[in-house]
């Protein structure tokens, strides 16, 4: 079982030590910039031609056998006109709302990657106590790849499991919406064992996923190790340790909820707190605090799991770089 109270206790010295001992707003400022950027982690033709072009084929049809033209209708040239217009409409529409779709899937895509860079960073930063950028960006960038690898195919399973109970939820409301209904009986049961089954499905799935993010990526930190070996590694840690493990994520969670708190009351009282990176700055004690609060708890179940411990030696480096010492405690 992990010591909770010494976990507590030793992240709050080794924040103190990162931050306070000696303060250097350089180094405060690097070590926001890695934070932000980890918590960045944290896609018919339209025309409408059947009416209008038949629309516009009747101004020219002759009339009798005399072959004139009839008069110009206004109110007919009026109502293709329209029928155009609102087919190029439609088409506009669907055409913005395909390059907003792009657009926001991409600036997803940039924020995971930025987002798995991150978290080295932090990491770097955190466990070598130090504000540093250039060096932990590279040497880490082929795990950072692994990491983005890994998210998006966590966010591809979420989409498959999830999405099916959705169209399933929809399906069985469309007849009541036509009926203009509330559901009744065996409808409501269906409806509450389909919600049981996608809250399940979305706990379970989220335990994993927040799982993987404060043992998983630390162990790829201290080992080297690639996403997929580290997710089962982290598997595994949950098989022999359930009860902690658990008990980790509902103390975690508080934490997080109490993170929220002070974020809003920094908002409160300064304005310029809702800018993203400032925001992070000006709540930096809160955010190293609670990750090192998640490596003390991981270094509890073995020597390999302490990344207070890690030593990589910079590789195809002329000139090794200058590590601060660790945060130490005692």
């Amino acid at each position: 079982m992990i010591n909770f109270t010494r976990a507590f206790d030793s992240a709050w010295e080794r924040m103190v030590i990162i931050l306070f001992r000696p303060f250097d707003f350089g180094k405060w400022l690097v070590i926001g910039l890695s934070a932000f950027l980890a918590g960045l982690l944290q896609g018919g033709n339209g025309f409408n031609s059947g009416s209008s072009f038949n629309n516009f084929s009747n101004l020219k049809k002759p009339v009798g056998s005399n072959n004139q033209m009839p008069a110009f209708n206004l109110h007919q040239f009026n109502s293709s006109f329209a029928h155009i217009v609102t087919g190029m409409q439609i088409g506009l529409i669907i055409f913005i709302a395909a390059v907003v779709i792009f657009f926001v899937f991409a600036v997803a895509l940039v924020m995971y990657w930025l987002g798995a860079r991150g978290q080295f960073l932090l990491l770097d930063n955190i466990v070598r106590n130090r504000g540093n950028v250039g060096w932990p960006w590279q040497h880490y960038a082929r795990q950072a790849n692994s990491l983005f690898g890994i998210y998006l195919l966590f966010v591809v399973i979420s989409f498959a499991v999830i999405v099916p109970i959705m169209v399933v939820g929809i399906v069985m409301a469309i007849p009541l919406y036509h009926q203009n209904r509330w559901p009744v009986g065996g409808e409501i049961a269906g409806f509450a064992a389909l919600g049981l089954v996608y809250l399940a499905v979305a706990i379970l799935l989220g335990f994993i996923f927040f799982v993987f993010r404060e043992f998983g990526v630390p162990l790829m930190f201290r080992n080297g190790l690639l996403a997929r070996p580290a997710f089962l590694e982290v598997m595994n840690l949950i098989r022999l340790h359930p009860g902690s493990v658990v008990i980790f994520v509902l103390l975690r969670i508080a934490l997080a909820i109490a993170v929220i708190v002070v974020s809003i009351v920094a908002c409160c009282f300064c304005c310029i707190g809702a800018i993203p990176y400032v925001g992070t700055v000006a709540i930096l004690p809160a955010l190293i605090y609670v990750r090192c609060f998640s490596l003390d708890c991981l270094a509890q179940f073995g020597p390999q799991y302490d990344v207070w411990t890690v030593d990589v030696p910079p590789s195809g480096m002329a000139t090794p770089p200058s590590f601060s010492p660790r945060p130490p405690l005692g």
